[in-house]
């Protein structure tokens, strides 16, 4: 077979953010869409999105559609990777049906994947439907375009509605994307939005929940530069704490779980490639990050409190009215807690943010700097950066926990984030050394720090229910159980061996 090259390949860099349908109006009433001289191409847009009944190309990060227009059909082949928020690869060309024209996927992404049994099984998954409002905005030599889309997705009988405003880079600075989005902001709510249509048809599929996202796959190729791994690293952080925003607001205690290890993931990256992020712009960042942090954070102790210590003691002592109280009154400060996260969430205050932290990942100085950097000495790579960091890492945990027996309440603590974080760059780093020893090597250390991660978290646990104990006032408490010793000496025990165990695993980085 001959291969056909598309006849539009790109990269697409686009900013996606949500609305309010109620706030629409308001968005088209701004000075900038509103006057006489912008003439928005307006269009209803009808799309298929095709796959396998056991979704390979969806497993793969590939999405096909085939889009009805008024010029007659359009099939799309894009990546959609969890970290490709921002830019994705995309394929397009004009087929004569509604059918898709897989003669076209030659050159694609869409090709590796087209078996025998992939060609046979594709059919329609899910449809769009929306209206488009789109317009070109000139902001010096840069240009974008501005598209305002209002519908809904429909799998089945399940169905959600869009209302998405997408920024999309046609030529010139990215930098641009985000002024004109804060401007826009000024306006109407906006809220970063990392997940694609094709996505949200998916959801709809696997049950139409707002999804509760962990963290996804970081590949680091050894041959990156620092300025891209730590690129592709941060996005993939990123991407896990905007893809629980939706779930946090309907008060999902998991998602708001997974949002804070978003955060931690991200601080820890930035930890990482500290040298290279120097500047001003990297302290207002980390600023950012701690607020949210501390926002979410009073939820995690009083969860611990209520689950571990009062709901046990209600159900050991169900007449007790004192227990009664105490438990309704912890109950009553919880929910406060879930109402100042809900709240921090779905405030300007954390869209900005978000939106700031965005565009210094993608646009921020620091990659300019790296430039600079770079062409005064030679080129290097990622594999040599992250195994210094890796070696560094290993060390400060091998020192803090070789006298694990003798450490304080605060130093166990020290010792579980110094852990924490060499598992977040060994997964950062996974795929930066390849080799089956190497990978042998990783699994086993990570198996060890998890191990050691979850003893310190339950001597953390019994600590901080020890101190809420303190501070609590009232008869009930009386009923609390004191200090569990024997716990406390069976998870010191663990985390002793799960240490060991960490010491005697080679560096993976080294194999």
């Amino acid at each position: 077979m001959v291969a056909r090259k598309p006849e539009h390949e790109a990269k697409e860099i686009e900013l996606k953010l949500a609305f309010d349908p109620a706030d629409a109006p308001r968005i088209l009433d701004h000075p900038m869409l509103a006057a006489d001289d912008v003439v928005p191409k307006r269009r209803e847009l009808f799309t298929v999105y095709y796959d396998t009944g056991d979704d390979v190309l969806r497993h793969a990060g590939v999405f096909l559609r085939v889009r009805a227009t008024d010029d007659g059909y359009v099939q799309t082949i894009k990546t959609g990777g969890k970290a490709e928020f921002f830019e994705r690869n995309e394929w397009e060309h004009p087929i004569p049906s509604h059918e898709p024209d897989l003669a076209h996927a030659e050159g694609t992404a869409l090709a590796p994947l087209l078996s025998p049994e992939v060609r046979e099984g594709l059919n329609p998954r899910f449809q769009t439907r929306f209206w488009r409002k789109a317009y070109q905005i000139q902001r010096d030599t840069t240009e974008i375009e501005l598209a305002i889309d209002q519908g809904e997705v429909t799998a089945g009988v399940r169905a959600a509605p869009i209302c998405e405003l997408e920024l999309e880079l046609k030529s010139g600075d990215a930098r641009a994307l985000f002024h004109l989005a804060r401007e826009l902001a000024e306006t109407v709510p906006l809220t970063l939005a990392v997940k694609s249509k094709a996505e949200r048809g998916f959801e709809l599929l696997d049950g139409g929940d707002h999804g509760v996202e962990k963290a996804g796959v970081v590949q680091v190729a050894p041959d990156k530069i620092n300025a891209e791994a730590f690129r592709t690293i941060a996005r993939n952080c990123l991407r896990q704490i905007v893809a629980n925003t939706p779930a946090v607001r309907d008060g999902s205690p998991e998602a708001l779980h997974q949002m804070r290890i978003g955060l931690r993931r991200l601080r820890a990256a930035i930890a990482l490639f500290v040298k290279m992020l120097a500047g001003e712009d990297r302290e207002s960042i980390k600023g950012a990050l701690r607020w949210i942090t501390q926002e979410l954070g009073p939820v995690c102790d009083l969860d611990v409190f209520v689950a571990d210590m009062l709901d046990p003691l209600r159900a050991a002592h169900p007449d007790n009215a004192d227990v009664a109280e105490a438990h309704r009154d912890f109950m009553v400060r919880r929910e406060a807690a879930y109402v100042r996260a809900k709240n921090a969430v779905g405030s300007d205050h954390f869209r900005g943010a978000l939106l700031d932290v965005t565009a210094w990942i993608e646009t921020g100085a620091w990659a300019e700097q790296d430039e600079v950097r770079r062409g005064a000495h030679p080129l290097t790579t990622v594999a040599g950066h992250a195994a210094r960091q890796l070696s560094r890492l290993r060390r400060r945990v091998k020192k803090s926990g070789a006298n694990l027996r003798e450490l304080t309440v605060d130093e166990r603590h020290e010792l579980r984030i110094r852990a924490k974080r060499l598992r977040y760059a060994t997964e950062f780093f996974a795929t930066t050394f390849p080799g089956k020893k190497s990978a042998k090597r990783r699994v086993e250390s990570l198996l060890a720090l998890r191990d050691l991660q979850d003893s310190l978290g339950v001597l953390h646990d019994i600590a901080t229910r020890q101190a809420l104990r303190a501070a609590a006032e009232g008869d009930a408490f009386a009923h609390l159980p004191g200090p569990d010793i024997a716990e406390e000496k069976k998870q010191l025990k663990e985390a002793r061996r799960a240490y060991a165990r960490f010491v005697e695993v080679k560096a993976f980085w080294k194999a």
